[in-house]
């Protein structure tokens, strides 16, 4: 594998690493709204 490809490999990685982390802070945002809302309702 040249470097061309390492390195364009790497920022593939980077990429979805980095979309994967924004859809996990996304998933763990919507849960703690909606727990938080069906919290508030009960009150």
């Amino acid at each position: 594998m040249n470097a061309l490809a390492a390195a364009i490999l790497l920022d593939v990685e980077i990429l979805f690493t980095t979309l994967l982390v924004l859809a996990a802070i996304a998933i763990l945002w919507f849960t703690v709204y909606v727990v938080y809302r069906l919290y508030a309702d009960q009150r």
